[in-house]
């Protein structure tokens, strides 16, 4: 009878454990391995079919808010498909607070320019082969910008998601900045959509030459650390929500 009761109780409790929670294998991969800019990146397989999603933060060192969050994001469950994260892309520049390292190139202007080529530096050719290896779907890379705003004269960006030019991705940028700015009275304040991201930053490589679905997230560093970083978890899991990931 004992045996009968312990035997049910196990079968209980393993109906109590959800499929993401019983089927994701986590593991991690060193990108730039034994160079100085070596960094982790966190792969979340799920066990069933569905996207390759890739979330990086960290590509400069000092928007604090992306690898924040990019921090937390590499703790999700998910359903299906798989989930990257390289939450701190940028190490030395990060361990700095900086932009970038002085006398270096700036990553987010390193990615290729040209479909031939893999990168200007050996963290920027890391970090792209790995999205052609893993064959990523979609691609958010987590920013900082210093104003609500776009404004020419600061060259500032605004709360935004800056798109490649896809249907699928100008429909999913629509999602997530609805999403976004329902909880935004000030018109100002509210994120604004742009297409095509810089040339020479991941999200414009991998969508012009690798037909990622490609995104660069800003949020404005002006508000409380704790807001901006709700925001970018709100973003990406608004991505991942839509993809039916979580």
């Amino acid at each position: 009878m004992l045996i009968i009761i312990v035997m049910m109780a196990v079968f209980i409790a393993d109906m109590l454990i959800t499929p993401a929670q019983a089927a994701n294998q986590v593991s991690t991969k060193t990108l730039a391995a034994g160079t100085p800019y070596a960094t982790t990146m966190y792969i979340i397989k799920s066990g069933n079919p569905g996207p390759v999603v890739m979330v990086v933060g960290g590509v400069h060192g000092n928007e604090t808010a992306g690898y924040t969050a990019a921090d937390k994001i590499k703790d999700t469950n998910i359903k299906s498909g798989t989930l990257l994260v390289i939450p701190r892309a940028n190490n030395r520049a990060i361990e700095r607070h900086v932009r970038y390292i002085s006398g270096e190139y700036d990553l987010n202007r390193a990615f290729p320019a040209i479909s031939s080529s893999n990168g200007i530096n050996v963290l920027a050719r890391s970090i792209y082969i790995t999205v052609k290896d893993y064959d990523v779907d979609w691609l958010i890379d987590l920013h900082e910008g210093y104003d609500y705003s776009t404004n020419r004269s600061t060259d500032s960006v605004g709360q935004s998601l800056i798109y490649y030019p896809y249907s699928e991705s100008s429909i999913m940028a629509s999602k997530i900045v609805k999403n976004l700015n329902q909880g935004i009275a000030s018109t100002y304040q509210k994120f604004q959509l742009l297409r095509l991201p810089i040339k020479g930053s991941l999200a414009r490589s991998t969508g012009q030459y690798l037909g990622v679905r490609s995104m660069i997230f800003e949020t404005c560093s002006k508000p409380a650390l704790s807001l901006r970083v709700d925001r970018q978890l709100k973003a990406v899991n608004t991505l991942l929500s839509n993809l039916g990931m979580i």
